[in-house]
């Protein structure tokens, strides 16, 4: 009547009938002999005099905004909340009303084509990432047995290549541009900060004394947080070119402030229909701001003396694996500019190594 089964979790399950419906409860309990001696002489014959008694109901299964509600909860604490929400908010749209134990394979490989059409493969993996979450959910609280989202599989997805701005394109978007949108950009471009970095950025962080930004925080979906990662709290050097462009000290505490005083919560609305007026003005193919932060790093990949570990500290990035996957095929040919005459095979400990082998 009731059987014992562990799942990938290392955990222990029963199984058991009411009516004609299998109901499934973990045991809670980590699959070792002791704990399965406990379920088959204590667990099991307790739970099957009770199911004799019709003292245990099956597990009525609810509507999938209810578990969506209970996976939003679990995840108050990470960064990307509020995008989490936002994407919540669309699979409710969708599967908000139906019971989640209605909901099939065939009405995810939909939802997913239909995602396909108006999205890239990675961002339609953002929305079954969660979807898939909610649906766990509902299988720890046993009103489900599989997550229907298992083994959904995704066109492979080709990552489109962003094309940095070159020096020409970038004097003439600083020389057509003014006002805030002048100084986020000069910024942008001369220091290689992410966009959420810039937006956060305070007067007291810019040290002409000693030529430095400091990076302190970040600015994600309107929420004040610190940098992405450990290595992006960082200092970055105050180039002789970004200088002019730098504002003078004001009332404000920020350094792009709305009227009110608060600082800006994303680069989009108003001021991307800024950005993409700008680039249109300038007669350049429109890319993404975040593509000033590609410029910088490319440019000093070119043309100055930093190792590509040193470029990646300037940008803080964790490791220079990033730098070399990401901008390693603009820098392609750099290597051909070496200088030619230099004597490859004239080492004093070349030489002495040479002999000693002999």
């Amino acid at each position: 009547m009731v059987r014992m089964f562990k799942r990938s979790n290392g955990i222990l399950y029963v199984e058991y009938m009411i009516g004609t419906k299998t109901v499934q409860k973990s045991t809670r309990l980590k699959d070792t002999k002791a704990n399965r001696r406990l379920i088959e002489k204590e667990v099991i014959p307790t739970l099957e005099r009770k199911i004799i008694l019709g003292e245990v109901a099956g597990t009525k299964a609810k509507e999938f905004k209810y578990y969506a509600k209970i996976f939003l909860k679990d995840k108050e604490h990470i960064k990307t909340y509020n995008q989490l929400v936002s994407i919540v908010n669309v699979l409710n749209d969708r599967f908000g009303d139906i019971r989640i134990n209605a909901i099939n394979r065939a009405m995810i490989k939909e939802f997913v084509r239909d995602r396909l059409e108006i999205n890239t493969p990675k961002t339609v993996n953002n929305y079954l990432t969660p979807l898939r979450g909610v649906f766990d959910n509902a299988i720890d609280a046993e009103a489900i047995k599989h997550n229907p989202c298992d083994k959904i599989k995704l066109p492979k997805h080709t990552k489109k290549s962003v094309e940095p701005f070159s020096s020409q394109q970038v004097d003439i978007i600083l020389s057509k541009t003014f006002g805030w949108l002048q100084t986020f950009l000069a910024i942008s471009f001369y220091t290689g900060m992410r966009t959420g970095e810039v937006l956060a950025l305070m007067h007291s962080d810019i040290d002409l004394k000693n030529r430095v930004i400091r990076v302190r925080r970040s600015i994600n979906k309107g929420k004040i947080t610190t940098p992405k990662t450990d290595s992006s709290i960082r200092d970055v050097p105050i180039f002789d070119g970004l200088i002019k462009y730098l504002p003078k000290p004001s009332n404000s505490l920020w350094l792009f402030s709305k009227e009110d005083g608060k600082p800006y919560a994303a680069f989009s609305g108003s001021k991307q229909k800024e950005w993409r007026d700008l680039l249109k003005d300038c007669k350049i193919d429109y890319r993404k701001v975040y593509a000033t932060r590609h410029t910088f790093i490319v440019s000093m990949l070119k043309n100055s003396d930093l190792s590509i570990l040193e470029v990646a500290q300037l940008v803080g990035h964790t490791s220079t694996q990033m730098i070399i996957q990401n901008y390693g095929k603009f820098i392609k040919g750099e290597h051909l500019k070496i200088n030619r005459k230099i004597k490859l095979f004239t080492d004093n400990s070349t030489d002495s190594m040479s002999q000693s082998a002999l």
